[in-house]
């Protein structure tokens, strides 16, 4: 990125909007969140001259190239609602499939050293034969989408119960679950990217993060020198790499993220395993200009305008 302003809308509610279908109205609670949120993203991802809608005057967003966290449907209509030019991006279709997270469990199984299985289920009764297997601290299941530790929930292997069966059933209804042994994680890891067009990856430096014992972001840091093993680089670098080139095949192209971390292992043991890919994040990632301009100078991606 450079310092030419940007017309910008931060729809942190995009993974409703790639869930819901037909017509997407968020719920006035949800953009109370989002309208939250979105602050920590000024002076950040959001540059000093540009103009963020629903924070600015409209007015200055016309004839400004067009961005959004998400470019989903809703947000593409947003800037050219107020006279932006939305830079391309892809289908909605396409955002669907990719930010599914099916699609990362799909990317991450031949990955090295997965340190786990995860199982897209699409079948109640596959569901609860899977819930009923014995694991140390239980199973931790996702919908199809969520972020911010939205769209998952911690059930304890055997029976579940008359809430959690029902909360089951409502999320089959939205699409496929990932279901995948719940770890005591002891360290984070992010990695931002771009891919363009052509297929090519351009990847950040490595981070650690923190986020809630639910999944919400906290807070990035730019590994220091030695904090991250070399062989953990190696294989989080594969990890972005094959997210990148699974991402242009399906017809994606622009910024996104992955999510790792280190946990204990699933044996009792002391040592730690590495689950090289826990999630992708098809869009802009809260971490974006710490990740990929470490420098802080805001540098131009090639594709964003």
């Amino acid at each position: 990125m450079n310092d030419t302003a940007r017309a910008w809308v931060l729809n942190l509610d995009a993974e409703h909007e790639l869930e819901a279908r037909g017509r997407y109205q968020p719920t006035q609670h949800l953009l109370e969140i989002v309208a939250r949120e979105r602050k920590r993203l000024l002076g950040s991802l959001v540059g000093p001259q540009d103009v963020v809608l629903g924070i600015d005057d409209p007015e200055r967003a016309r004839g400004l190239p067009g961005l959004a966290w998400s470019p989903t449907p809703r947000a593409l209509a947003q800037l050219a609602a107020v006279g932006a030019r939305p830079v391309a991006a892809p289908s909605l279709e396409v955002l669907r499939a990719v930010n599914a997270r099916p699609f990362a469990a799909q990317v991450r199984a031949p990955l090295q050293r997965a340190s786990f299985e995860k199982h897209v289920v699409l079948a109640l009764e596959d569901v609860l034969a899977r819930l009923a297997r014995p694991v140390p601290e239980g199973w931790l299941v996702r919908r199809t989408f969520g972020a911010a530790g939205r769209g998952r929930r911690r059930i304890a292997a055997g029976k579940p119960s008359q809430a959690e069966r029902a909360w089951i059933e409502a999320s089959l209804r939205l699409g496929p679950l990932v279901i995948e042994p719940w770890v005591q994680v002891t360290r984070e890891y992010t990695r931002s990217a771009f891919v363009d067009a052509r297929g090519t990856v351009t990847i950040s430096v490595p981070c650690t993060q923190e986020t809630t014992r639910e999944g919400a972001w906290t807070g990035t840091q730019l590994a220091q020198a030695g904090e991250l093993a070399h062989e953990d680089d190696s294989e989080l670098e594969a990890a972005v790499e094959a997210a990148g080139k699974a991402l242009a095949r399906a017809g994606y192209f622009g910024p996104f993220g992955i999510d790792a971390y280190r946990h204990r292992a699933l044996d009792g043991s002391a040592r730690t395993c590495l689950n090289p890919l826990s999630e992708i994040n098809a869009r802009f990632t809260m971490d974006w200009k710490l990740a990929m301009n470490p420098s802080g100078k805001y540098e131009r991606l090639d594709g964003l305008t």
